[in-house]
């Protein structure tokens, strides 16, 4: 009888601690899904259509149209999409371009290539092979990414 007795609280233990941790995991994992996927994991990205976008002062639709093939791998070897995303709005390695919004720079084309060129050399290779042509139409694209008209 006192084993049975033991057998049975320790089953009743087992079960309640079994849904505690349950809860537990549970709990955790919905607060993991609240903070660490990726921005664009869960998302459709759309490319924005570079022939709609802004352009800044003193650039063309050309060098705009030409910073959109350069960020999206299509000239250049340019990787800029691979960390910011294929809509600009971010990944886990690389912030929002669209918001308006920068970490290292006002937002505009100069410091917008400063960045560009920062990049480049503490990380040589990794942002394709940019010669400064295509520096200044992909910051030229960035620019009109983040200045670029919501979408209704």
């Amino acid at each position: 009888m006192g084993a049975r007795l033991i057998v049975l609280a320790l089953a009743a233990c087992t079960l309640f601690s079994a849904q505690v941790v349950t809860s537990r995991a549970g709990s955790d994992q919905q607060e993991l899904r609240l903070v660490t996927p990726p921005l664009s994991m869960f998302r459709n990205q759309i490319r924005p259509p570079a022939d709609t976008l802004p352009v800044p002062a003193g650039f063309s639709r050309d060098q705009v149209l030409h910073g959109d093939r350069v960020f999206h791998g299509e000239a250049a070897n340019g990787q800029c999409s691979v960390c910011h995303g294929i809509d600009g709005k971010g990944t886990a390695n690389g912030n929002d371009l669209t918001a308006g919004m920068f970490i290292w720079s006002d937002g505009s084309v100069k410091e917008l290539k400063r960045s560009v060129l920062h990049n480049m050399a503490i990380a040589p290779g990794r942002d394709g092979d940019l010669e400064p042509a295509d520096v200044d139409a992909v910051a030229a694209y960035v620019w009109a990414i983040s200045r670029q008209e919501p979408a209704k």
